[in-house]
C-alpha cells in the first residue's frame, strides 16, 4: 500500500506554474517621478491601455495613500469590476514601493517596486494572483495571463513616459 502511495505521488503532475503576473523593466524616469504618476490617479489613468481597462473612475481621495478608483479589467474573456486603493506608498532613496490593493473576495495586490540604478530605474510590477479553479485554470494560463502580462508591460512603459522617461 505504501509503495502505491509513493508511486502515485511521483506520477502526479508537477506543481502548476505561478498565476502571478510579473513585469520587469529598466526605464529612464526617476523613481520619484514614477511614484508621482502612480499616486495621482488622474495621471495614472492615462497610462491604462483601453483594450485592457474598459473603465477607470478615480474616487475620493484621488491622490496619495488612501486614493481609490473603480476599475473594469477587460482581458481575454475576463471582465472584472473592482475597487482598488493605494494602500502603501514608501519613497526611499534606495527603493520605493506603491501597492494597489484590489480588496474583494477575489481581490489581489499589485506592487510596484522601484530601484534606482546607473542605467535608470529598475521597475518590478507584481500582481499576486491565485489561478481560478477548474475548469477555468487552463483558459487562465493560455489566454488571460498572457494578455495580462502584455497589458502590465504596456502600463509600465506608459507610466515611464508620463514620468518623463522612455
Amino acid at each position: 500500500m505504501l509503495l502505491l502511495a509513493v508511486a502515485a505521488a511521483l506520477a502526479a503532475d508537477p506543481a502548476p506554474p505561478s498565476a502571478d503576473v510579473l513585469t520587469e523593466a529598466t526605464v529612464a524616469a526617476s523613481p520619484e517621478a514614477i511614484v508621482a504618476v502612480l499616486t495621482e490617479l488622474s495621471r495614472f489613468q492615462t497610462a491604462l491601455p483601453p483594450l485592457c481597462v474598459g473603465r477607470f473612475v478615480p474616487g475620493t481621495p484621488a491622490s496619495g495613500k488612501g486614493a481609490t478608483a473603480r476599475i473594469r479589467y477587460d482581458m481575454a474573456a475576463m471582465h472584472r469590476n473592482l475597487t482598488f486603493t493605494i494602500t502603501r506608498v514608501e519613497a526611499d532613496p534606495s527603493r520605493s514601493i506603491v501597492d494597489f490593493d484590489h480588496a474583494t473576495d477575489l481581490g489581489f495586490i499589485t506592487r510596484w517596486t522601484l530601484t534606482p540604478g546607473e542605467a535608470g530605474t529598475a521597475v518590478s510590477v507584481k500582481t499576486a494572483l491565485n489561478a481560478p479553479p477548474w475548469p477555468f485554470t487552463a483558459y487562465y494560463f493560455a489566454a488571460i495571463k498572457p494578455e495580462w502580462m502584455s497589458c502590465q508591460a504596456e502600463i509600465v512603459q506608459n507610466v515611464a513616459k508620463l514620468a518623463g522617461g522612455s
